[in-house]
């Protein structure tokens, strides 16, 4: 059996990386390269956690409990610097300190770090103690509420990217809407618009101006609405609950306008809402259905997962309905039903798909 060779640093019978053992290797190549001590604000009102900036689901009383741990692991690996990449951050254990008059100052622990400097090495594992210093602040919902400012919102959910542009149309949209529905001192009951790069947020000071102006915009967008309540908070010296906040939570179609999709091996083109129904164009049979949202919804619409390519027309086989076209991209030659290609002539040339054997040619105002 063969020996392995000595650490060159200290003789050990245990070399494990570039001839070191591991107690000298992590000597001159230690994991961490910086620790420093972490920033953590609580809101004062409803002890809800934000982490560099950013308001968690978090509160205070989640602090004795491990299932912040991760959070706080998280928060670690952003903040520290580390010679190589850890493998994993792992808090062992945590503890709150507390100053004279009881408030909580500061939360310590161990952090467990294992990390690797090759992918062919065995990990390295190494404990650190940390510190997490407490600021206090004011939430953003806090602020809202205390000043009485907005007690329920819309919020406006899409499966893809919205431009810049299109939410700035929607804001300006639930703005006009909203002056319809004024409070009793005939002020406008939106208070706030907030983009995000898949939605919009609406905030109001009226929980019934919220609902009327949501199912307004929801009407013509084929979304499907939902009314929930969010979490406000604590009023500590009370001991109780705040009033939960009123959300108006609107989904919108996966499927925009000018999509083709498929609902049982036929093809259709999604050509509006309107409503709470969507209408959808047949593509083969050249009719057009409305039905609504929920029941489009259960019928399990798929995306046609296929681009328009530039064709030509080689000849027509009209005793069997078929045409041999050419697609100009590989010049690959195929026959295909030919009723869709009757208004055109041999050496015409078109967009279009082929599906199961037919072609689906490409809308013209596209």
């Amino acid at each position: 059996m063969l020996m392995s060779p000595p650490c060159i640093a200290c003789g050990a019978n245990e070399e494990f990386f570039q001839h070191l053992c591991q107690t000298c290797y992590l000597e001159s190549n230690p994991i961490l390269k910086e620790k420093k001590d972490l920033d953590l604000v609580i809101c004062l009102s409803c002890g809800l956690l934000a982490f560099k900036g950013h308001w968690s689901k978090f509160f205070i009383n989640d602090l004795n409990s491990a299932e912040i741990y991760p959070k706080l692991s998280n928060f670690i690996s952003q903040e520290w610097k580390f010679h190589y990449r850890p493998n994993k951050i792992e808090i062992t254990q945590t503890q709150q300190e507390f100053n004279e008059d009881d408030e909580l100052r500061s939360v310590i622990g161990i952090v467990a770090i294992s990390a690797s400097p090759d992918p062919f090495v065995p990990l390295l594992n190494i404990q650190e103690e940390f510190s997490i210093n407490i600021n206090w602040g004011d939430c953003s919902d806090c602020q809202t509420r205390s000043s009485g400012l907005y007690t329920s919102k819309i919020q406006i959910r899409s499966q893809y990217e919205i431009p810049s542009e299109e939410l700035d149309n929607w804001g300006t949209e639930i703005d006009n809407i909203s002056k319809d529905y004024p409070l009793s001192d005939g002020k406008n009951p939106l208070f706030r618009l907030i983009q995000i790069k898949n939605g919009l947020d609406a905030l109001f000071r009226s929980k019934s101006a919220a609902h009327s102006v949501g199912r307004i915009f929801a009407r013509d967008k084929g979304g499907l609405i939902q009314i929930t309540t969010e979490f406000a908070g604590f009023d500590k010296s009370k001991s109780k609950e705040y009033p939960r906040k009123q959300v108006v939570l609107i989904a919108l179609p996966k499927f925009r306008i000018g999509d083709y999709i498929i609902i049982d091996k036929q093809v259709f083109r999604v050509e509006g809402y309107s409503n709470f129904k969507i209408a959808c164009f047949d593509v083969m049979n050249k009719s057009l259905r409305r039905i609504s949202i929920k029941t489009f919804e259960e019928l399990n619409p798929q995306p046609l997962e296929m681009n328009f390519e530039e064709y030509q027309i080689i000849h027509f086989e009209a005793a069997e309905n078929l045409v041999e076209i050419m697609n100009l991209s590989n010049y690959d030659n195929q026959f295909v039903d030919s009723t869709e290609l009757k208004v055109f002539s041999e050496g015409d040339i078109f967009w279009g798909i082929i599906y199961e054997g037919k072609i689906i040619l490409k809308d013209q105002s596209e």
